[in-house]
């Protein structure tokens, strides 16, 4: 497990990368909706763990509804941020729940909202702990999920 000064960073390994891989958690993910982000949550396959990594994320925005870069990525690091800090309830409850080699959550958190209402970092981190809250509870109770 993490050592505690390192126990809420976000580390390069937890990105998620690929097309196949982002590709399959558009198609196949479920879908949870807050008041500025949407989730979207599924499981890959088995690949190469590092065993702190059992969740990857990606953050997006989008040009449609932020036409400015400068906004865009000032959203994106507020929602790494909020993951960041939200992020060991989930961690915590996936690796007490997944053995080892098991498969790999995918989670993509989307920005719902216009450049005209940009949210504030504790908004933008109270909703991603009510997104989690509710994966993780939705994940108890469906043992087919498989976290």
């Amino acid at each position: 497990m993490m050592s505690g000064e390192r126990a809420n960073s976000l580390h390069r390994g937890e990105i998620a990368r690929g097309k196949s891989e982002i590709a399959r958690l558009f198609e196949k993910g479920s879908r949870q909706k807050g008041n500025h982000l949407l989730m979207i949550f599924s499981h890959a396959g088995t690949g190469v763990l590092h065993e702190d990594h059992r969740v990857k994320v990606l953050f997006a925005v989008s040009k449609r509804n932020v036409p400015k870069a400068v906004v865009r990525n000032r959203i994106r690091r507020l929602m790494r941020e909020a993951y960041r800090l939200e992020k060991q309830g989930l961690v915590r409850k996936s690796s007490r729940q997944v053995d080892e080699g098991s498969a790999v959550l995918l989670i993509a958190f989307l920005y719902r909202g216009t450049a005209d209402a940009l949210p504030a970092l504790h908004d933008l981190r109270s909703e991603v702990r009510q997104l989690v809250n509710r994966l993780t509870t939705r994940q108890g109770q469906a043992p087919e999920c498989g976290i």
